[in-house]
């Protein structure tokens, strides 16, 4: 028998669900990331076009005549699922997906980088948990922290839109698609982010490292393969370019609509297969949290 116990202190109190701890880490690491200042500044960048095309169904509603808004509908958006997909288009085209990239970068850099600068998991190993709970409570705040650069923006201008276009119930019913298939498109978007951040922020102490890391190992193929495939024709370089996957993807689960008319750009889809890039985007997740997991699980508490 041993005289001299050198493990953690053991918890005999009342103990609550497994997933009341997982919420406590995540909630925990979730209201420590949005505290920074720079969290509003970069929200809005990030979601400048699904904001300014919200106020402006908005404004049309308020000052314009019901004619020319319903034409405006019509003529400019289209249908629910085309606007939506215009609007994501802009949002993450090889250029604009710089901002949301690197929000996801500055926000989640630090949730594993920073406790193991601090050696935070001992605190946390200290309590009913064990290193499971930690990685999906993680986990969980990451993909919460990317959901305000996806589907909570996404929502709510889908929920504009359709109150303010006069949508019968009928209509209402044929366009309800729409919003689950924009919840899968972000499920999808969040998973694989998240995983990335999650993978760099285990490998490093330095939270500011991890997010450098991240922007460049996402950025900086999607602009070089993107330009060299647009220049030579190179149509295969598109499964290399993170920008070109998401589109690809999207404009696959939204059952790619077709080019709007009026006044928008036609879309240019990059020319892969949209299953395959859901699959590469899939496959790419799962083993970023599998490396994550292992890499946890040997990680040393000093």
């Amino acid at each position: 028998m041993s005289v001299f116990d050198r493990s953690y202190r053991q918890y005999h109190g009342e103990l609550r669900g497994r997933f009341a701890r997982i919420w406590a880490i995540a909630t925990n690491t979730f209201n420590v990331q949005f505290r920074r200042k720079r969290t509003i500044f970069l929200l809005i960048a990030c979601n400048f076009p699904v904001i300014a095309f919200t106020f402006m169904l908005v404004f049309l509603a308020i000052f314009m005549p019901s004619g020319v808004t319903g034409m405006f509908f019509q003529a400019f958006l289209g249908t629910l699922d085309q606007s939506l997909f215009l609007i994501i288009f802009m949002t993450f085209n090889a250029v604009s997906i710089f901002m949301p990239i690197v929000f996801m970068g500055a926000l989640n850099s630090g949730v594993i980088a920073n406790d193991k600068k601090h050696n935070s998991l001992a605190l946390y190993l200290s309590r009913p948990i064990d290193r499971a709970d930690y990685i999906f409570g993680k986990a969980i705040a990451v993909i919460l922290i990317n959901s305000f650069v996806t589907y909570i923006p996404w929502l709510i201008y889908m929920l504009v839109n359709t109150l303010l276009s006069g949508m019968t119930g009928a209509q209402f019913t044929e366009s309800i698609w729409v919003y689950f298939a924009a919840l899968a498109v972000a499920l999808v978007m969040m998973i694989f982010f998240g995983s990335i951040i999650l993978l760099f922020s285990s490998i490093s102490e330095q939270s500011i490292l991890a997010g450098i890391m991240f922007i460049l190992v996402l950025f900086l193929p999607t602009i070089i393969t993107s330009g060299i495939s647009s220049a030579l024709d190179l149509n295969f370089l598109a499964y290399f370019s993170v920008s070109d996957l998401m589109l690809s993807m999207i404009h696959f689960m939204f059952g790619k609509p077709e080019t709007l008319m009026g006044f928008l750009p036609v879309f240019s889809v990059p020319d892969i297969d949209g299953l395959i890039s859901l699959i590469i985007l899939l496959s790419v997740s799962v083993i970023g949290f599998l490396i994550v997991i292992l890499r946890m699980k040997k990680e040393e508490i000093n």
